[in-house]
């Protein structure tokens, strides 16, 4: 390296004294493709020095394409890259070419000639254009969507913003990290969210550019997503192994081995891809073998085994709230926590204003504690904010059901499973279906269910050989078919 270095020195020096070592007879524009070499081996040297460590940047500094440092907080909150343009105002948060972009967007022109007939229509017509399409105004809705805790919002101003840069060549660097960074806290897309979270960061941060520290923290969300990712991944694949297949619920010794190697997963080592391209060993996320571990222990009916799951997690790891909030309030519920699990369903809102589980939690709560008109509120509140959330619809038919609103249940609860068709909707929908007296829809429904070769629930058949009321079914033990 010692070598290379001097090697290179005498080399510009020799390109530096030829320079200056010019007859009368040498051109100007001789002279100035000398001097462009000169400055095109200076720009490759630092580089060079760049990615190998030789300049130093601190993780809240930027150096710009002339070398000047921005501070972080003097960056650009769209591109992440130039300076803010202070001249616009002391508290501007863009660039000048950032600004530009924006101030350049192309408005249609039959919008204008239609605004411009009456002076009133024109002005609420350009500021109502304005807010809906510019690239600025979104960014700003995004950050008033964030502020207020309105999450899922804010991932989709931030995508429309990013959007707009993007089809002027502009990277959106902070714009992309904002979004990633509400996606990672939400998994909107549960799973398949993590691999989103590190697909956006890999957009945003080209190969040199993850070298420096100014970028260490779209690295480290990135990584950690795709280790997440990776995680759950290693638990489809145990699933999936032949040896598993069509495993009997009764064979607890298999479960318990399978649950064991799940487990196992922890402090084992993967490797991944690095955004510079390199393998990098690290190890299994411990939460989300232990949510993994959750699922496979529920699925078999080792609710003991899911609780302890949950709870540890919730020690280790309460930032991903999301990720095991609901689950766990529910079982909580089935416990007869009412005010743990409305505490988790509190904590669930914070994390997510937007986030519509935690009313089902508290419809779920306050049917069981008997208040049926507060539960019947709560589920219309959860619907307010995501009408596609089925098992909204069917604790309100539930609990519409314990108040002998029979014909109303079966409307709410035929909605709730246009969204959902999974098991635990139709064996609430046949029970509804009875009491209603609505034949048909028993019968169909049964079809339905043979169909799918799903396992009637022990407290389901009890109820179908008129050994347990609707009743008894949905108020005591768990309050569910479960």
């Amino acid at each position: 390296m010692k070598d290379e270095k001097e090697m290179n020195a005498s080399q510009n020096d020799e390109a530096l004294e030829s320079s200056l070592d010019k007859s009368e007879n040498y051109e100007q524009e001789q002279l100035n493709d000398e001097l462009e070499k000169l400055a095109e081996t200076f720009r490759a040297e630092l580089k060079k020095a760049k990615e190998q460590g030789e300049v130093k940047i601190s993780e809240n500094e930027i150096v710009d394409e002339n070398d000047n440092v921005i501070p972080q907080e003097e960056l650009c909150e769209c591109c992440g890259e130039r300076r803010k343009d202070k001249s616009v105002s002391e508290n501007y948060a863009y660039c000048t070419e950032c600004r530009e972009l924006m101030k350049h967007y192309p408005i249609n022109v039959s919008s204008l000639v239609v605004a411009l007939a009456v002076i009133a229509v024109a002005v609420f017509g350009v500021m109502g254009f304005v807010s809906d399409f510019s690239g600025y105004n979104s960014a700003k809705l995004a950050k008033n969507a964030d502020s207020e805790n309105k999450k899922f919002s804010a991932v989709e101003y931030y995508v429309e913003a990013a959007s707009f840069f993007e089809e002027k060549d502009v990277i959106p660097k902070k714009l992309y990290k904002e979004s990633a960074d509400n996606i990672f806290t939400t998994l909107p897309q549960g799973v398949r969210s993590f691999n989103e979270v590190a697909e956006i960061i890999d957009l945003a941060i080209s190969d040199f550019e993850a070298r420096l520290p100014i970028y260490n923290g779209y690295k480290n969300l990135r990584d950690q997503a795709l280790i997440m990712y990776n995680s759950f991944n290693a638990f489809y694949a145990i699933l999936n192994n032949s040896e598993y297949a069509n495993l009997d619920p009764e064979d607890k010794a298999t479960i318990e081995k399978v649950y064991k190697e799940i487990g196992d997963l922890v402090g084992k080592e993967l490797t991944i891809e690095s955004m510079t391209g390199e393998t990098v060993t690290v190890v299994y996320d411990e939460a989300s073998v232990l949510f993994s571990q959750f699922m496979f222990a529920y699925s078999y009916n080792e609710y003991e085994k899911a609780y302890n799951c949950l709870k540890t997690l919730d020690e280790i790891a309460p930032g991903f709230i999301s990720m095991y909030g609901y689950e766990l309030a529910i079982i909580e519920i089935q416990y007869g926590n009412y005010k743990t699990a409305n505490e988790l369903a509190k904590r669930l809102t914070l994390n997510n204003a937007e986030d519509s589980s935690p009313y089902a939690i508290y419809a779920y709560s306050e049917r069981m504690k008997g208040d049926l008109e507060d539960s019947i509120e709560q589920a219309d509140k959860g619907i307010a904010l995501d009408k596609e959330n089925s098992d909204l619809y069917r604790q309100k038919a539930i609990s519409l059901l314990l108040q002998g609103k029979n014909k109303e249940a079966l409307k709410v609860i035929e909605e709730g499973t246009s969204y959902d068709e999974y098991a635990v909707m139709y064996y609430t929908y046949l029970v509804i279906a009875t009491e209603a007296g609505d034949t048909e829809k028993v019968e169909e429904i049964k079809k339905i269910l043979e169909e799918a070769k799903v396992e009637t629930p022990e407290k389901i058949q009890k109820y179908l050989d008129g050994e347990l009321s609707y009743k008894k079914l949905f108020t005591e033990g768990t309050g569910d078919i479960q």
